[in-house]
């Protein structure tokens, strides 16, 4: 009987490990295969408000997709949870309060990227 209920309780453990909600990893682990980003993100407003935006705050939890061989394969890593952000967005802050419309040129630069070769 023992035996049957240690069993039934892994299991279960197990399920509840399975559909655990995505969680943040933090900019510092971004920062290890990101850092031209992370540079640039460092030195923009996102960087400094508070609460801070960092990567998640934009990119969704990294849980999910902050494992190398998922990050190389772009399909892989959005369907892990990477959110690759639009302008719309964008728009969920910008344009209301004190926060700056987002415009076209303001997108483009939000944040440095290195060059293809």
């Amino acid at each position: 009987m023992v035996l049957i209920r240690s069993l039934a309780l892994g299991l279960i453990a197990s399920a509840v490990a399975l559909t655990a909600a995505p969680t943040k990893v933090g900019a510092a682990a971004c920062k290890m295969c990101h850092k031209v980003q992370f540079e640039s993100w460092s030195a923009s407003a996102h960087a400094k408000t508070k609460p801070v935006l960092d990567c998640e705050a934009c990119h969704g939890p990294g849980s999910e997709y902050k494992a190398v061989k998922v990050m190389k394969d772009p399909a892989a890593a959005k369907k892990a949870g990477l959110i690759m952000p639009d302008k719309a967005q964008c728009a969920t802050c910008h344009g209301k309060k004190k926060v700056s419309p987002m415009t076209d040129a303001m997108f483009a630069k939000v944040h440095a990227h290195k060059k293809k070769a």
